[in-house]
């Protein structure tokens, strides 16, 4: 294999990231910011509690799942200084996200060059949500 064909490859690469990455990116933007998303949580705060979290970890929580822990942590960073989210609920969210962060994204990536979905997505999401919940028992409710 020469270098251009190897230059030719990465641009394919390339190409096939970018087609995940900036829909991803883009859809998130344009709906972050419209309130109905927001309504639109709330039939998950009973599970955000379960894992220690409030309403206002929602939107970071979709961020960071979706997008990954770069977006992710802006937005949480946004709702913790908004008042939304207290301080425990912040460190509970970047726990959350530090284990499962883009799982869309990386999920889709890990597939487009060979990697099976199912159990990428599953031990990422099992181990972020068992690790959450039993750190949320353990942590006092109010951090000083």
């Amino acid at each position: 294999m020469n270098l251009i064909d190897s230059l030719g490859r990465a641009l394919i690469t390339l190409g096939q990231v970018a087609a995940v990455i900036v829909p991803l990116t883009v859809g998130f933007q344009v709906l972050r910011d419209r309130p109905w998303v927001r309504r639109k949580l709330g039939p998950y705060a009973g599970s955000l509690r379960r894992l220690g979290l409030g309403e206002g970890a929602g939107v970071g929580l979709a961020a960071g799942v979706v997008l990954g822990i770069v977006y992710g942590a802006g937005i949480l960073i946004q709702e913790s200084r908004s008042g939304r989210m207290t301080e425990r609920e912040t460190f509970l969210l970047a726990l959350f996200l530090c284990t499962c962060h883009a799982v869309v994204e990386d999920t889709l990536l890990f597939v487009v060059v060979g990697g099976h979905g199912g159990w990428i997505l599953g031990t990422r999401v099992l181990l972020a949500l068992l690790g959450t919940a039993v750190l949320a028992r353990v942590l006092p409710t109010a951090t000083h």
